[in-house]
């Protein structure tokens, strides 16, 4: 029988769906997009693979995994693959019984995926097969990783589980009350050296020690406040981003942090709201907030540089860098060049039939996607004869 605290964080997911699933729920519906007067980039399909059914609308935390030349991707219906990211041939396809919602991560020769019956399964990355699996206490919606040995999963419950990577048994559990109501989604571990770090539900990001399990630090992003539950989500869900010794977080209840890694003492916040990724390039901090807007900002301080909003409510992925430009994809499988001088949009391509939610990743001059409906593609952009005719004019 579910307890009454496993009913509450199942209802809560449930209740959320609307919020992260359809915008035109608030009454704000997506922006239409403009035509790019003059385009600077176009792109092209260097290939195409299916990475079987997709999440079938479950709002999971599947993606593309790229380690090395492989890519790995799974689907709700339990099919794992890898494929070779140079050319998009499949190396091997194994089908499992389980219901994959989140993964795969990779890690010393494993696979780590969790399923919505709340499983963390270990499978070969060399062939897929079945390592071990270990039961934990909710569907496991993001990815697991490994780190000296340990392989962190996060249920979506709350709590957070470190297991024995060589055979999956409990070494130990972290626990935080979860709020009434939460998004649903969480964003993966992260691990640096020997600590594991991690944004709650609560507004709240954690530092543990990977071994125990023990806190080494925790500091709120954004408190809870309002009067109702929908107003008092704060949801640390975009990913963590880390680098020089800082932690960037940001919370979906309207702040954005800035962390030392060692302490988690503050050096900088501001208002944002996002559940999607961040992206740092050059000194400037991208992000796609709530609003569906781009943002850049200064790394060191926070000062807001650019924001384009003309892609509005659109539910963007978190940005990329990809040949000097930033690109984001949206609930409508496009793909939007901008650039990072002053956010200006300088390229469009409709890339997929189905959303895109994880950010582009890039793999050597090519950007990976992938849809909710298991579509892969490998993109890569020239300049078009617009921006050719503009750099000849410049330099003349």
């Amino acid at each position: 029988m579910m307890s009454s605290q496993h009913g509450r964080a199942g209802l809560a997911l449930l209740l959320s769906l609307g919020l992260v699933a359809c915008a035109s729920s608030t009454g704000n519906k997506p922006a239409k997009l403009e035509r790019v007067a003059a385009p600077e980039v176009k792109s092209k399909t260097l290939w195409s693979a299916s990475a079987g059914e997709g999440d079938k609308g479950r709002l999971s935390g599947l993606t593309a995994t790229i380690d090395g030349d492989r890519l790995y991707a799974a689907d709700v219906e339990g099919r794992v693959m890898a494929i070779d990211a140079a050319n998009g041939d499949k190396l091997w396809t194994q089908k499992t019984a389980y219901r994959f919602l989140g993964g795969p991560g990779v890690g010393d020769g494993l696979l780590l995926l969790g399923t919505l019956d709340g499983e963390v399964v270990a499978l070969s990355s060399s062939d897929g097969a079945e390592q071990w699996v270990t039961q934990a206490s909710s569907e496991v919606l993001t990815s697991p990783v490994m780190a000296r040995g340990v392989v962190i999963a996060r249920g979506g419950d709350g709590r957070i589980f470190g297991l024995d990577a060589d055979s999956g048994s409990q070494l130990w559990v972290y626990e935080r009350a979860t709020p009434a109501l939460t998004l649903r989604g969480t964003s993966a571990p992260v691990t640096v050296g020997r600590n594991v770090y991690l944004g709650l539900d609560t507004g709240e990001v954690v530092s543990l020690d990977i071994r125990t399990g023990e806190p080494e630090w925790q500091r709120t992003v954004r408190e809870a406040t309002g009067r109702t539950e929908l107003e008092r989500i704060v949801d640390v869900d975009a990913e963590l981003l880390v680098d020089e010794g800082r932690l960037f977080a940001v919370s979906y209840g309207g702040e954005l942090a800035v962390l030392t890694l060692a302490t988690g003492r503050e050096l900088w916040r501001r208002n944002v709201s996002s559940y999607a990724g961040m992206a740092l390039e050059d000194g400037r901090l991208y992000l796609s907030d709530s609003a569906g807007h781009v943002l850049a900002l200064d790394a060191d301080t926070g000062a807001r540089i650019w924001e384009q909003e003309a892609l509005s409510y659109r539910r963007l992925t978190g940005p990329a860098m990809h040949k000097g430009n930033l690109v984001v994809g949206d609930y409508d499988g496009y793909l939007h060049w901008l650039s990072p001088a002053d956010g200006t949009i300088v390229g469009r391509s409709k890339v997929a039939g189905a959303a895109l939610r994880q950010a582009p990743q890039p793999y050597g001059g090519a950007l990976i996607v992938i849809s909710t409906e298991g579509d892969l593609r490998a993109i890569d952009t020239k300049p078009t004869a617009t921006a050719k005719a503009a750099k000849q004019a410049e330099a003349g």
